[in-house]
């Protein structure tokens, strides 16, 4: 009934008002409950880090969906292939311990750059970190905090400008796999 990207274009447009503000109310909750960085500006980075790591991987369930015979083909090979993302995004698996014949995996993870982009939003700038506890070792500082993840607070506006180019990216994908797909019938 439809062109293939006026429906495509039509469904993401009239999907961004929910995309974002879920990202936006689940921040808003849970920023201050868990005594984050108290500072505005960073609390409204850590809304447009999460709202961009969540547009990323609706962007990747597009192309997941787009390439799948159905419903049931897209829930079985969605969460084999989101796990090693999930790995090699550096919660799981410290940055700097990646084998190098898997750091490209890395590079396509979303978990990568939104993980690096909240800890030098909630890490930067922080000089001291006083202990609570007598007996444990803690990180003097901040940038010892990003040092123990191997993440670098000079790639700060490198994981915003990542996370663009994965929503685009996988979009794009998405929208030539839905052609594709139509162009068979």
């Amino acid at each position: 009934m439809y062109r293939v990207d006026v429906y495509f274009l039509c469904k993401t447009l009239a999907e961004v008002p929910i995309f974002l503000a879920i990202p936006i109310i689940f921040t808003s909750v849970m920023y201050y409950m868990v005594h984050l960085n108290p500072l505005l500006t960073r609390f409204l980075t850590a809304t447009l880090i999460i709202t961009l790591v969540s547009t990323v991987a609706t962007s990747f369930g597009y192309l997941i969906s787009c390439i799948s015979s159905s419903v049931s083909v897209a829930l079985s090979i969605g969460p084999p292939v989101i796990i090693p993302f999930l790995l090699f995004g550096g919660f799981f698996l410290n940055a700097g311990s990646v084998p190098a014949y898997f750091k490209w995996l890395s590079y396509l993870s979303w978990f990568k750059y939104g993980n690096e982009a909240l800890l030098i939003n909630q890490w930067s700038g922080i000089d001291d970190i006083a202990c609570t506890r007598a007996n444990t070792t803690c990180p003097k500082n901040g940038d010892v905090v990003l040092e123990t993840f191997n993440f670098s607070a000079d790639n700060f506006t490198m994981d915003f400008v990542s996370l663009v180019l994965l929503i685009v990216g996988f979009r794009l994908l998405a929208f030539f796999a839905l052609l594709w797909r139509t162009s068979r019938k």
